[in-house]
């Protein structure tokens, strides 16, 4: 039994001294791994670890922009920064001003917040070259039908100088100003069927007024039905009032029933005296027994656009 009990203690130690060493050796191991590890990642680390004032900070508009989107600025201020934009704008300040007017602020159903957004409009169509995707923020802004209905009308009004400026444009690639051309016109030619507002007519006078002046590719007949068929419509004042205008300015005398209808019992007040604008524009003898008896009639407010109209058939009767 002693030499059994012997022969066990000598096994437990050995195997005491063996396990310690294979701990030691793992120890050892593990402690060279992680030397090695410190030694490869603390150069990392230390880059990781720098302060971070020295990292870059992020690039904003410059004042004068941060100036302008702000609503809560001196109005002022904002307008004049407006007016000094005269030079090329950097991609940052150009974002944040599209941005702006892209947007639906708290104020914009304010006049005062919608004649500086018309006056920015102003200066960014002035640019000579147009910024950089304009027409396709104006185009926006007339499609959003969340944007107040004036600010709408605004982008429809400028797309026709839009239009002006990219066509004499010098530093555009042809195929980006025909692309922008294109994007203008479809737009002002799907403006012109919203007649339940002002849009319709903003859209009809852009187009007749490029035609006129030697923009070949607006199709002048076209605008001719189109101010014939919104003439014949109790819709909207404005547009109504437009159309007249607009079959007066075009020669569309196939126009002279409905003005005449419209000159004897209109809508309202304004679209008698747009009426009988185009009936001294178009008209001829058959229409002076009609405008003779406004003239002998009670309602003063017509006897002055009346008389103006039998003075222009009779020196073209004269002549």
């Amino acid at each position: 039994m002693m030499t059994v009990v012997i022969t066990a203690t000598g096994i437990l130690v050995w195997f005491h001294r063996s396990s310690s060493a294979q701990i030691r050796t793992q120890t050892q191991t593990i402690s060279t791994v992680a030397k090695a590890t410190i030694q490869v990642v603390s150069p990392n680390l230390a880059v990781a670890h720098q302060p971070v004032q020295t990292a870059k900070l992020q690039e904003q508009p410059t004042s004068d922009i941060q100036t302008i989107i702000n609503a809560r600025a001196d109005y002022h201020a904002r307008l004049e920064n407006i007016q000094a934009l005269t030079g090329k704008l950097t991609d940052l300040d150009r974002e944040a001003l599209y941005g702006f007017l892209r947007e639906r602020g708290s104020d914009d159903d304010q006049q005062s917040e919608q004649v500086l957004k018309n006056q920015l409009l102003d200066a960014l169509c002035e640019m000579q070259p147009p910024p950089q995707g304009l027409g396709e923020l104006l185009s926006q802004i007339y499609q959003d039908h969340n944007q107040n209905i004036v600010l709408r009308d605004y982008a429809v009004q400028h797309l026709t100088v839009y239009y002006k400026q990219m066509a004499g444009a010098s530093d555009v690639e042809d195929q980006t100003r025909n692309d922008e051309l294109k994007l203008a016109q479809q737009t002002l030619w799907q403006a012109v069927n919203e007649t339940d507002n002002s849009i319709a007519g903003t859209a009809l006078l852009g187009l007749t007024r490029l035609s006129q002046e030697g923009f070949s590719d607006i199709d002048q007949a076209k605008i001719a039905d189109k101010a014939l068929d919104m003439a014949d419509q109790n819709g909207n004042e404005l547009t109504r009032i437009t159309a007249f205008q607009v079959c007066a300015s075009l020669n569309v005398k196939d126009v002279l029933p409905m003005a005449l209808g419209a000159a004897e019992q209109g809508e309202t007040e304004s679209v008698e005296i747009s009426a009988i604008g185009a009936l001294g524009l178009l008209g001829g003898k058959d229409q002076l027994p009609f405008l003779s008896g406004v003239l002998q009639g009670n309602d003063e407010r017509l006897k002055l656009p009346a008389e103006q109209a039998m003075n222009r058939i009779n020196q073209r009767l004269q002549q």
